[in-house]
């Protein structure tokens, strides 16, 4: 198949409207490609899984930005400058680190029919966005001015720029006589206070997830910028980054509209090879949701009275296929929040992966086959009864992966990580999106 690989990477990251843009451009071209959410704790498990996989792209927010660049071969121009690495692209098995954040920054005043030249501006936040859109706005002939809560940061990046740098208590001042207010802060954080605010300010808040701020900006009739047209220009640069062609501008946008996984049934469903968690960790997240829990093998079994191995040797791989499709239809039909662990083999049949993404949150749980080698019983393993296990697992991974890929909407490692916290992980990042918490 050769389907080219993509994700977006942060802590959190299920919000992100990144792979919405990727994934309709991808689909208008016809590109047999994927663009997927990749979940990690650290930039260092990110760039494992991005090798792991075989990504030939990934786009990086908080908190990764800042620390990724030092795992890469090579960090060019204005990431090197910023210290700050937003889009990663896989150059014949080198790793390369671009910021194109600066760039959506300044696109996005462009859009709008504002110039920046002259203009007093106020960068409240000194992290990876806060940088980029100070060098943006800097770069582009405006008179900038930082501010942060920890001061010596602001001083740090301001040098690095060349613009000023104030406390967060001088902030009130500063806007008196600013013309562009941009908050690269995190949601819900907003130390702006509305009667500081005037029609005449054009503001800019970096989180597109909701903004108190924008929220105040709209009842003072302000200028605003839209978060979503910086999030869409940054990715039209990475597009052109990752695949060396430019993207269609309007269909890149349509995707922004798309629904998101928020918008998901509540059903989750676990994919990937045998062992690498899906029974497990699909069983104590049902448990930590209050979700029911399905085991689509152990519904066959109980629907057919035989065991699998059974329903293989008496009828054929096409009557068990089919028999998963109904039964998964069935517990889509009845749409009741659960989390379903489904066979290995599961997206070998195309009716079946259809059914996974179309209704429920796709997880792929991955592992090295190395490390499940080390976690089960072969002997419990059918496909596994071979002269060389660990040989025929990686055959099978290596025959699935884009498999799994066109099917999950998240791929997350379980490497090395306790089943404890793997649960902790995915229930705080599947709250955070479905609001549950």
């Amino acid at each position: 198949m050769n389907t080219q690989l993509f994700a977006v990477t942060g802590n959190p990251i299920l919000h992100s409207k990144s792979p919405n843009m990727f994934n309709t451009q991808f689909q208008h071209d016809g590109r047999n490609a994927e663009y997927l959410y990749l979940m990690a704790e650290t930039a260092e498990e990110a760039i494992f899984l991005f090798r792991e996989l075989g990504l030939r792209g990934m786009n990086v927010t908080a908190p990764f930005k800042e620390k990724i660049g030092a795992l890469l071969s090579v960090v060019h121009d204005e990431a090197k400058i910023l210290g700050c690495v937003n889009t990663v692209v896989n150059e014949n098995g080198e790793l390369h680190g671009y910021n194109t954040d600066f760039y959506g920054v300044v696109q996005s005043f462009i859009d709008a029919g504002i110039s920046l030249q002259g203009k007093q501006c106020v960068v409240i936040g000194a992290g990876g966005a806060g940088k980029a859109a100070a060098y943006g706005l800097y770069t582009h002939g405006a008179q900038v001015t930082i501010v942060n809560r920890t001061l010596e940061k602001a001083e740090k990046t301001a040098q690095l720029i060349g613009c000023k740098f104030a406390p967060i208590g001088q902030l009130q001042q500063l806007m008196e006589h600013c013309d562009i207010l941009i908050s690269a802060l995190q949601q819900n954080v907003n130390p702006v206070s509305e009667e500081w605010l005037t029609p005449n300010h054009i503001v800019f808040d970096a989180n597109y997830k909701g903004s108190p701020l924008i929220e105040m900006a709209r009842r003072k009739h302000c200028t605003i910028v839209s978060a979503e047209d910086w999030l869409l220009n940054q990715a039209l640069a990475s597009y052109k980054l990752f695949l060396g062609e430019s993207p269609d501008k309007s269909v890149m946008k349509s995707g922004l509209a798309k629904p998101t996984l928020a918008d998901k049934k509540h059903i989750i469903s676990t994919i990937g090879i045998m062992g690498a968690g899906k029974t497990t960790h699909g069983k104590n997240l049902a448990d930590a949701l209050k979700y029911d829990f399905k085991d689509i093998d152990d519904e066959i079994v109980a629907k057919e009275g035989r065991s699998i191995p059974d329903i293989f040797a008496q009828d054929g791989e096409a009557y068990f296929r089919n028999v998963e499709k109904e039964t998964l239809s069935n517990i889509f039909v009845a749409d009741n929040p659960c989390v379903i662990s489904c066979g290995g083999g599961i997206i070998l049949n195309e009716p079946n992966r259809n059914l996974l993404k179309d209704n429920s949150l796709v997880l792929w749980f991955y592992a090295t086959p190395q490390s499940i080698i080390q976690r089960i019983t072969i002997s419990k393993r059918p496909l596994l009864q071979c002269d060389n296990p660990l040989g025929k697992l990686e055959q099978l991974l290596s025959d699935r992966k884009e498999l799994y890929a066109h099917t999950a909407n998240v791929v997350f490692s379980t490497e090395s990580t306790s089943r404890e916290h793997v649960v902790e992980r995915l229930q705080d990042e599947i709250e955070r999106i479905w609001k549950t918490k």
